[in-house]
């Protein structure tokens, strides 16, 4: 019989939309002390189940408990108060506000004198608490705007840390939703040393994570939820990410999850070719060329100058030497609207800040790339974009009410299949994708790992910044390492014969 204490729990958990039931009669506790892991699909009910316990929404039935207590908080501030604090997925952080600043707000009381914020203490106080958790280089007088997001991200992690234990050091509760999509190792390290730190204290987390080695590495047990429903509760020893996958997608991992089988043959025309291409301070002599069919990985660590790379091919930057031909023109792009023009379609890694429109409807944001496709006498016709994205909402699987429906509110991998269908519907040769499978759960990823098979069949050519090394040799037909701002290596990747990680890897360090 369990014996062990009961810090939360969640029994009967009913969470109904219009159209739909996110969460049906589900269960989960928490015990002081310990990391729980949370797995399932996209739309599985993962994020539905903590903005329920954050108090962002209210459950339609079903009873929560805190230390034995009911648990009905209205507000996260209700919750915080409960000792319940949250690391959301898409980011909580005001961003002309500076670092100090949104770790203390709403908290300001204390720093008051004379009417006015003593911002001294305030930011000595937010840089003793970044320092707490590892986090040493983020000044708190820097705004949350000029910080990249993964920065951002850690200082997220910090306000939270902070935030719940400032009701009492232990028996506290912590939500992590895809902490860890845009951390490199290190930091992804230093989070899990935190998180043990905390639960040594005797508080607790649940961690959400589509990373399965990930959730394996710091839990101690597993709930893995499917269509809004317990699919399975293991202990730490009894899991494994075949198993895991298993219990989430309802069948075996495939031996073919990046459909090698289906690689494309690249033929002779080059859609993209750069000469020397350099942009000062970040990379230089890049030498590189995209044919029809081709999917030409890019791989590197932070600083290589990949992500620049791209940004330049894409429009976002402009390039300071060598040549860009695009389609056989030479090419200086002076936005990615004007990229999308010449044939280059960037699908950006942050999906929901800069992929999509989130309170457009889906069909819109299908369009968007492509909207001559959908005139009639000059007018954008509404019929045609409705017509055209159901098409794609059947043949993508994606899970909507339907196409009117706001992108914004889509789970994570399905948001990412519509930000698909917009390649499907554009005219772009040329596609950049910048870690196309982030925040994705693994069924999806095979989904999309398919899209990019049957895009590359149509004759695209695709330059591919992928979410893991694995991915990138898995999917590409030829890799190009960088390190330091230049090319360091170049190595064919067919179907038959992908080169090993260690080829790659010396290249890279």
């Amino acid at each position: 019989m369990d014996t062990h204490p009961v810090l939360f729990s969640a029994k009967g958990i009913v969470k109904q939309y219009p159209g739909t039931t996110a969460l049906n009669e589900v269960e989960l506790e928490v015990r002081p002390g310990e990391v729980v892991g949370l797995v399932g699909e996209n739309g599985a009910g993962k994020s539905t189940l903590l903005k329920l316990i954050m108090g962002i929404e209210q459950p339609t039935s079903g009873a929560m408990t805190m230390r034995g207590d009911p648990y009905t908080p209205k507000t996260p501030i209700e919750a915080n108060g409960m000792g319940v604090g949250m690391v959301f997925q898409e980011q909580s952080l005001i961003q002309n506000l500076t670092v100090g600043q949104n770790i203390f707000f709403g908290l300001e009381k204390p720093y008051l004198k004379y009417g006015f914020v003593d911002k001294r203490r305030m930011y000595e106080d937010a840089r003793r608490i970044l320092a707490e958790i590892g986090i040493k280089r983020i000044k708190p007088e820097r705004r949350i705007r000029d910080l990249d997001f993964a920065t951002r991200q850690m200082v997220e992690i910090a306000k939270v840390f902070s935030v719940v234990t400032r009701r009492s050091a232990s028996g506290n509760l912590i939500l992590l939703d895809e902490p860890t999509s845009v951390l490199n190792d290190d930091e992804v390290k230093n989070l899990f040393a935190n998180m043990r730190r905390m639960t040594e204290r005797g508080n607790s987390v649940i961690f959400v994570s589509h990373r399965l080695d990930e959730v394996l590495e710091i839990s101690n047990r597993i709930y893995v939820f499917k269509d809004g429903r317990n699919a399975a509760l293991l202990d730490e020893a009894d899991a494994d990410e075949a198993i895991l996958y298993e219990k989430m997608v309802g069948k075996t991992a495939s031996g073919e999850y990046y459909k090698v089988d289906r690689q494309a043959v690249p033929g002779d025309e080059v859609l993209l070719e750069a000469t020397d291409l350099g942009m000062r301070g970040f990379f230089g002599g890049v030498n590189l060329k995209v044919r029809r069919g081709e999917v030409v990985g890019i791989c590197g660590s932070i600083g290589s100058g990949k992500e620049d790379l791209c940004a330049v091919v894409c429009g976002d930057e402009s390039y300071s030497s060598g040549k860009l031909v695009v389609n056989g023109k030479v090419r200086r792009f002076s936005s990615p609207r004007a990229a999308l023009k010449a044939g280059v379609l960037s699908i950006p890694k942050e999906r929901r800040e800069e992929g999509i429109i989130a309170e457009a409807s889906i069909h819109e944001n299908i369009a968007m790339s492509n909207y001559k496709a959908f005139k009639r006498f000059g007018l954008v016709s509404t019929a045609l974009e409705r017509e055209h994205a159901k098409r794609h909402v059947a043949e993508l699987s994606i899970k909507t009410p339907g196409i009117t429906q706001s992108v914004g509110f889509l789970s994570g991998g399905n948001a990412q299949k519509v930000v698909f269908a917009r390649i499907l519907s554009s005219d772009a040769d040329v596609l950049v994708l910048n870690h196309p499978t982030r925040g994705v759960d693994v069924g999806a990823k095979e989904e999309i790992y398919s899209l990019i098979r049957d895009i590359t069949a149509s004759g695209k050519g695709m330059i591919l910044l992928g979410d893991t090394l694995d991915e990138c040799i898995g999917l590409a037909s030829r890799i190009i390492v960088m390190k330091d701002g230049l090319v360091t290596h170049e190595l064919d990747a067919p179907a038959g014969a992908k080169p090993e990680q260690l080829e790659i890897v010396k290249y890279m360090v």
